[in-house]
């Protein structure tokens, strides 16, 4: 065999040995585990944040606006917590937008006056309607009993009733929906479309609303037999006259007209959050104190932590991997396989502060105020409580 054929034999069996190198990979037999470990102590550290915020009708007046707070803010902090303290900004963000006038009507109520000797006002209700076998008078006839004093629609519609018309109007026109046998032993219908006015009126006594009820009533069926003429109906429905509390109605809420939209214009928004770490943690209140006096608008959080983590780190990893191979042992155990060397191994560890939000915070301080003597004694409104690590351990033991 010459050396080329030898050098072509050995390049084609090369991908056989590594098909066989994987398949030899996958059927290992294999166990996979996850191990967890805490690790806690009391916090040496905590961070304050605060938001600083500023707004003006021009950009430059915005941004001077938020430099100077920022300046105020930090140097108060300095002044409290010292060398020690790393203060630093972030977040900051700038933004335009559009600030319109109020055009929006606001609802005024009308406060009641002291009782006086005016009389309790009376209020009469009825109803005027008319029935037409046409539904093309109707629009004419709303507009003609709203123009004689009617306030608005009642219950109207189409329906179906009796033939009622024995001796109807001179110069209606009827439509029958059934004739008439010649014996007259069925009764006859017919389709009439109603329109129901509603009047309403008041006055100083029953009698003087029930007499100027009456006549809006007359006013408004004089009105709509003037439009019908004769080819229709008008009748007087149902009326009634009911006392009002006057102190009631001084309540009624009413309503201003708008006032004239003003002109819109271009105002600016400035942000920026500083946060503050120290290890001096008897200061949080006098530090949280002393950043809101300066300008800061809104405390977000306290976080509390450790200054060196590196021990809480190493004992939580530790506990998540003595953890993890406890389990694999008895899992190996239980189903009567042995553990060989570890294939993977992962891991991952965070830190797990304590944080105190703004809201948290102030509603505390506000407790604790309310009960000392004394400002100092509020000083620190919140414990901390422990902080540390959690880890998890992942691991692939190979089993025989």
């Amino acid at each position: 065999m010459n050396m080329k054929f030898r050098l072509v034999a050995a390049l084609w069996a090369m991908p056989m040995i590594l098909t066989l190198n994987a398949a030899a990979l996958a059927q290992q037999k294999t166990i996979d585990v996850t191990g967890h470990g805490d690790s806690s102590g009391k916090p040496d550290m905590m961070t304050l944040s605060f938001t600083v915020a500023a707004h003006a009708d021009s950009a430059d007046e915005c941004t001077r606006k938020e430099s100077e707070s920022s300046r105020l803010v930090i140097d108060a902090l300095k002044a409290k917590l010292g060398d020690s303290a790393k203060i630093t900004t972030s977040d900051f963000s700038f933004n335009p937008s559009m600030e319109y006038g109020n055009a929006t009507a606001t609802p005024v109520g009308m406060t009641a006056s002291e009782p006086t000797a005016t009389p309790a006002t009376w209020r009469f209700s009825g109803e005027v309607y008319t029935s037409t076998e046409t539904i093309d008078p109707i629009a004419d006839l709303l507009e003609a009993g709203i123009a004689a004093g009617a306030k608005s629609v009642a219950e109207s519609g189409v329906q179906e009733t009796l033939e009622d018309w024995d001796q109807p109007p001179s110069g209606m026109v009827t439509s029958r929906s059934n004739a008439a046998t010649a014996t007259g032993a069925n009764p006859r219908m017919a389709r009439v479309f109603r329109l129901a006015l509603s009047v309403e009126t008041e006055g100083v006594s029953a009698v003087d609303a029930m007499r100027k009820g009456i006549a809006l009533m007359d006013r408004v069926g004089t009105a709509l037999r003037g439009k019908i003429g004769g080819h229709g109906r008008v009748d007087v429905g149902n009326f009634s006259v009911n006392q009002l509390n006057p102190q009631e109605e001084a309540q009624v809420p009413r309503y201003q007209p708008p006032p004239p939209p003003q002109p819109q214009h271009k105002v600016y928004d400035a942000q920026v959050t500083i946060s503050a770490e120290t290890p001096k943690l008897e200061l949080l209140g006098p530090s949280v104190e002393v950043a809101m006096k300066a300008g800061a608008v809104r405390l977000n959080q306290v976080t509390f932590s450790l200054k060196d983590d590196s021990a809480a780190r190493k004992e939580s990893i530790e506990k998540a991997s003595a953890d993890a191979k406890s389990k694999a042992e008895t899992l190996a155990n239980s189903m009567g396989v042995k553990l060989k060397e570890i294939l993977r191994l992962s891991t991952n560890a965070q830190m797990r502060p304590y944080i105190v939000y703004g809201n948290q915070y102030m509603s505390a301080m506000r407790s604790a105020s309310a009960v000392v003597a004394s400002p100092e004694s509020a000083a620190m409104p919140v414990t901390p409580r422990d902080v540390g690590f959690s880890a998890d351990v992942n691991v692939t033991y190979q089993i025989e």
